[in-house]
């Protein structure tokens, strides 16, 4: 089998989904792929641009090349949470490009990092792995407010400049990112009963609000956090049995059982 270009794609859009996606050149006949992070579900196969199927094993792809062909493979992959951050494990010492917005915050990565630059506004890092990287979505405020002057050292610093910056320092000394984080309030405000969080608190406030009932859309929309950050903040209440979720015409429902002591 011969590869003419591997390098893998890890994209993580402004919602907060990871999309991993590769386009090479693989000569053979069934050629066989070990992808780099467990699928979530369905993995999405074009074999000079005509949908394929395939077989999957676990993590290992055999695709009908029957030749020399262009393949394209875009899936997502599993991911996991810790302290409100996504995750995403690669299993494999493959080269991955991964693309990150500016509304994107990076907690830790313990992939290689081989170079990093700015492509259309997005900060691309490539890497190496075994390894993981841990990120979240910085919510948009729901209000508007004046734009406080910058200080006058950080006076024409371009943001693509800082960003970069930000993740050097997060990369190198993981503590320092944590204190940026706590600042930003993501582990301030707790509830004396569940250690709860303030957006965790917010959303119970805000169903109640609702009289004790509420779609996650409507929670999403109203509140200005983004539906995956909903979505896990709405599982771990129902895990601590505070919240129970029912499907009304194919929506989410979230309703009140218990309030706990804030």
């Amino acid at each position: 089998m011969l590869i003419l270009l591997f390098v893998w794609v890890l994209t993580i859009f402004s919602n907060g989904t990871p999309m991993m996606s590769l386009s090479t050149t693989l000569t053979g006949g069934f050629v066989n792929l070990t992808l780099p992070a467990m699928p979530q579900s369905y993995v999405s196969l074009y074999v000079n641009g005509t949908p394929m199927p395939y077989i999957l094993n676990d993590s290992c792809i055999t695709i009908p090349v029957l030749g020399t062909a262009n393949v394209t493979i875009t899936y997502i992959p599993k991911v996991f949470t810790i302290d409100g951050f996504v995750g995403v494990n690669i299993i494999t010492n493959d080269t991955i490009e991964v693309v990150v917005p500016n509304d994107a915050l990076i907690y830790n990565i313990t992939l290689s990092i081989i170079n990093m630059s700015v492509v259309n506004g997005e900060l691309v890092v490539l890497t190496r792995g075994p390894g993981s990287i841990l990120y979240t979505i910085v919510p948009k405020p729901t209000t508007s407010a004046t734009k406080p002057s910058r200080p006058s050292s950080y006076q024409g610093l371009p943001l693509t400049a800082l960003t970069i910056v930000v993740i050097v320092i997060v990369a190198v000394v993981s503590s320092i990112a944590m204190l940026i984080v706590r600042r930003r309030g993501w582990h301030g405000g707790l509830g004396t009963t569940y250690g709860l969080s303030d957006y965790e608190l917010s959303v119970i406030r805000y169903i109640e609000s609702r009289g004790g009932s509420a779609f996650e859309g409507d929670i999403s929309r109203d509140l200005g956090i983004p539906r995956t950050t909903v979505w896990r903040i709405v599982r771990r209440l129902e895990g601590l049995g505070v919240v129970e979720v029912r499907k009304v015409e194919g929506k989410n429902l979230v309703i009140i059982k218990r309030r706990p002591m804030v």
